[in-house]
């Protein structure tokens, strides 16, 4: 069944926020190298590379759905922070926007009786459940320990064991 056009340019929409949000978390990595964390750093760059797997996921979608895949320019991301809660704030705040996004894909797939675009995107919608969850912890954590070069530095150790563990994505 060939994909809805406005559902499938919605879709591409998608994909080329994902990239965003990959080049943002690799931005977010090489910020928190400058700082001396290699644990968070690590963390956001593999959450970059989550996102990217989520841009292909998605386009592979649309692609065997005979839709167009066309990229669109990425615009420079935030590359310094006021601290490393800043950063993962604006982490969040980015993985809360993505929510929103999917949610309204998920409704322009149930408006368009497109079953499999709906269930291709809720497993996007629990992997948003994950994701703000995981980022909400570690800004709460962040926030407790940034005070205390000492915590901050424990905290990084703790954060570069969950880099390290397989991604669910």
């Amino acid at each position: 069944m060939t994909l809805d056009a406005t559902l499938a340019d919605a879709l591409v929409s998608q994909v080329n926020a994902e990239l965003a949000a990959s080049h943002s978390y690799l931005a977010m990595a090489f910020y928190f190298e400058s700082q001396d964390l290699p644990g968070f750093a690590a963390f956001f760059r593999a959450q970059s590379a989550e996102e990217s797997q989520h841009a292909a996921r998605l386009s592979d979608f649309v692609l065997r759905r005979d839709g167009d895949v066309i990229l669109s320019d990425i615009a420079a991301p935030v590359t310094t922070f006021q601290s490393p809660s800043v950063a993962i704030r604006a982490a969040l705040t980015m993985e809360q926007a993505v929510t929103q996004s999917i949610h309204a894909l998920y409704g322009l797939a149930k408006e368009k009786n497109d079953y499999a675009a709906q269930t291709q995107l809720m497993w996007f919608i629990d992997e948003q459940v994950e994701e703000e969850d995981s980022f909400r912890t570690l800004l709460i954590q962040t926030e407790a320990a940034e005070s205390d070069r000492w915590n901050l530095i424990t905290l990084d150790k703790e954060v570069a064991t969950q880099a390290a563990a397989p991604a669910t994505a």
